[in-house]
């Protein structure tokens, strides 16, 4: 693949992510492709990494909001498809560790790189997936901005790791096909913006749960007999939220079960099986 083509025949906002890609693309040995592991595959652009022709190893990060088992299965995919993939919870050094060995073992694969003793690595996803965490968490100290704000990292910049690695962090790249997908993105904090109503951004998560077979995890949904209504009603009053004359804030128990949700308040969940078929929307020409 020739500098300059990876993104050609891709829409203008994604294009313009792929020209900043291929100013570094000649000199990086790795790509490290960072999903949310609680949906694996709407947060991955597809094809990417085989359109930039490098080796890659896919991260499922933020796997302490996922369920461990379902993690495992998504990795035993990935690399049922000859794709490296480690899971990580940057708080536990073993994950860490794991990840290490595994980018040095495909960084070694590639053979020794000419005229540097540094392997490069460049780290790509969608915004808000947790770059700048897994950045800080493979050079052992805080070298990148780290926010809940989708968006945060905003410069390029290049980080010295341990054991003759830099990394290059890039802005986060949203794909178009994503968009059809703004209000389950928005559910794991991911698309930017001001996003629906609360009662509508609750409305879509206990949807998903449900085709999930997750509901229960819900506290008093299985009461409300899948009246999503009467679910927010009851659950704004179990959280006393409560305004004139003691009717249920149903607003603010909607803002507040989608936030629960969003920092795993109702238990490690993965929105997407790994045994499911998904099936890939075609690039526009």
């Amino acid at each position: 693949m020739s500098q300059g083509t990876a993104g050609r025949d891709l829409p203008g906002h994604v294009r313009k992510a792929f020209r900043s890609i291929e100013r570094f693309l000649p000199v990086v040995d790795v790509v490290i492709e960072l999903l949310d592991a609680r949906m694996p595959f709407s947060s991955r652009l597809p094809g990417l990494t085989a359109r930039l022709g490098k080796k890659a190893v896919v991260v499922l990060g933020k796997a302490d909001l996922a369920d461990p088992a379902e993690t495992a299965r998504w990795q035993e995919r990935f690399r049922g498809d000859g794709e490296p993939c480690e899971a990580l919870d940057a708080r536990q050094p073993a994950m860490v560790k794991r990840l290490v060995a595994t980018i040095r073992e495909v960084a070694a694969a590639e053979g020794p790189a000419v005229g540097r003793k540094a392997r490069r690595l460049l780290v790509i996803g969608i915004p808000n997936v947790g770059k700048s965490t897994l950045i800080n968490a493979l050079a052992g100290r805080r070298a990148a901005r780290v926010a809940n704000l989708p968006g945060v990292t905003r410069d390029i910049q290049w980080v010295k790791i341990p054991g003759h690695l830099e990394l290059l962090d890039l802005p986060g790249i949203l794909d178009y096909r994503l968009l059809k997908m703004g209000e389950v993105l928005r559910l794991i904090n991911t698309i930017p913006g001001p996003g629906e109503e609360p009662e509508t951004g609750a409305g879509h998560l206990c949807s998903l749960l449900v085709r999930q077979g997750l509901a229960d995890r819900l506290p008093g949904f299985s009461e409300a007999a899948g009246r999503v209504d009467r679910f927010l009603e009851e659950y704004a009053r179990r959280m006393n939220f409560l305004g004139a004359g003691g009717q249920p804030d149903v607003r603010r128990g909607a803002a507040d079960l989608v936030r629960r949700f969003q920092a795993g308040g109702f238990g490690r969940m993965t929105l997407e099986r790994a045994d499911q078929s998904f099936e890939t929307v075609a690039e526009p020409a």
